[in-house]
């Protein structure tokens, strides 16, 4: 018998009406989750989308919850201080899909995220994602199948093209915006490293401002050192146009092997294309390659409103990413926010 889908009310339009046009509506999506309110601050963008999407329009989000025939929030506000507008929402019962990296505090996403489990209520996340991901799950079967041994180092790279000005939102400040483009891209990275080599000793970080109107690096790299000694090098940049954007590309080198993962996003799509993935190592003496091609909705980095549906409908399930998993990645986010302002003395 099919679940029903989720209902569920959307906080936060700045970012949110972006994915649930791109990801939810007129999609499959829409058999798992049904958007049923809409909450902003700003009344005239939630009844601009309320009217467009026929939904119930809520300017404060204690009113929209109090509607008990809501069972999820989707919050898409600013991360800072999002763990308190969770808390609410646990609170009332409700469960939470939302986005990375969804709060600066690490202390505060840990208690938020426990209390959450405590409560049997669902909190998923698109980075790190709920249960493995498709091209994760294929790395880690690579490596067990060709024995390549113990992953010794990685460079994960994205970059877009952005034209920005500064506005006077959380995007021009650097302590709620650290080192913004590994901040607001290279997070996707961050995680998958941390889900192949473990926690993370330090870091270095070099940033530079080229071109953006925003009084924010543009342009930056995070070198991370981890607890097994392996090195990963995150480089994220709003100052490159080639056609492709946040093509999510990963180098990831093992004792006896090599594997690298592209993400595809031509300029002209709304959404991933493609996962492009290849195998290097010797077999029998000699170069052996292999490569795959998988579908762009099991990629690492992608809202899985499926199992979103799966884990509020039969509960949460035993191979789910734990708070501790998710909280390594708001550490190594404190500790890039300590470089630079080391940077700048």
């Amino acid at each position: 018998m099919q679940m029903k889908p989720v209902k569920a009310g959307l906080l936060g339009l700045r970012f949110g009406a972006y994915l649930v046009d791109t990801r939810l509506y007129g999609t499959e999506n829409e058999q798992f989750v049904q958007l049923t309110a809409v909450c902003d601050m700003d009344h005239t963008l939630a009844n601009e989308f309320g009217k467009a999407h026929d939904v119930q329009v809520f300017y404060d989000l204690d009113d929209m919850l109090a509607n008990a025939d809501i069972e999820a929030v989707m919050v898409f506000t600013p991360p800072a201080g999002r763990a308190a507008l969770m808390r609410k929402c646990l609170a009332a019962g409700k469960h939470i899909l939302t986005t990375k990296p969804f709060e600066r505090d690490a202390d505060e996403a840990l208690s938020v995220l426990q209390e959450a489990r405590e409560k049997n209520l669902v909190v998923h996340l698109n980075s790190p994602a709920p249960y493995p991901s498709a091209d994760l799950a294929q790395i880690r079967q690579w490596q067990k199948e060709y024995d390549l041994g113990m992953p010794v180092s990685a460079n994960w790279e994205t970059y877009v093209r952005y034209n920005h000005q500064a506005d006077g939102s959380w995007f021009d400040d650097p302590e709620r915006c650290p080192a913004a483009p590994i901040f607001r891209l290279g997070i996707y990275g961050i995680s998958e490293l941390i889900a192949i080599f473990g926690k993370v000793d330090s870091v270095e970080l070099a940033a530079s401002r080229l071109f953006t109107g925003r009084p924010m690096p543009d342009h930056a790299q995070l070198l991370m050192r981890f607890a097994n000694g392996a090195i990963g090098s995150i480089f994220a940049s709003f100052c490159i146009e080639d056609g492709t954007m946040y093509p999510s590309a990963l180098t990831l080198h093992f004792e006896r092997g090599t594997i690298r993962k592209m993400q595809m996003r031509p300029v002209d799509k709304t959404v991933f294309t493609e996962v492009r993935m290849s195998v290097q190592t010797v077999v029998d003496g000699k170069l052996f390659t292999e490569e795959k091609v998988l579908s762009a909705e099991g990629r690492s980095g992608e809202f899985e409103f499926d199992m979103f549906q799966k884990s509020v409908r039969e509960g949460i399930g035993s191979e789910e990413t734990s708070p501790e998993e998710i909280v390594e990645g708001i550490k190594v986010i404190s500790m890039m926010a300590e470089a630079e302002r080391n940077l700048k003395k």
